[in-house]
């Protein structure tokens, strides 16, 4: 797996390319732990695009660097995940940590919402509705 890093507005953007599994989560959650020391504002987007597979070790390194994100009163935001890692996310249910955005400019617009006194300003981003078998069709409801 490729992990780069670049900041765009204050936000740091870590884009990984190949699999985000056990062979991989702890060399990129040790590469992105030392660039979340040295973001100020931790504002971190994870651009996922190019991650075609997840699994748990994957998540469980994403989950840390959230926690890790938090722990510095800073956010981070998933980027344009994969549906086939999308409806992962949503049936262990772990979209309801994630901010998750379709680009990196909409991840850079909402985690520059964030009033660094008052806190994050809660910004609800329109998530396409997903079942656990796949996308919903038109005119279906989320269940």
């Amino acid at each position: 797996m490729k992990v780069t890093a670049r900041e765009i507005d204050s936000v740091l953007v870590i884009a990984l390319d190949g699999d985000l599994v056990s062979g991989a989560a702890p060399a990129f959650l040790r590469t992105a732990r030392r660039l979340l020391e040295a973001a100020s504002p931790p504002f971190i987007a994870v651009d996922l695009s190019q991650v075609p597979h997840v699994d748990s070790s994957g998540f469980g390194a994403l989950v840390s660097l959230l926690r890790d994100a938090e722990r510095r009163r800073g956010r981070l935001c998933l980027v344009g995940s994969r549906p086939e890692v999308r409806i992962l996310l949503e049936i262990m249910q772990l979209h309801l940590l994630f901010e998750m955005c379709n680009d990196i400019s909409q991840a850079c617009e909402i985690l520059a919402l964030t009033d660094r006194a008052a806190g994050p300003v809660v910004a609800k981003v329109p998530r396409e509705p997903f079942r656990a078998a796949g996308r919903l069709l038109e005119g279906d409801t989320a269940s």
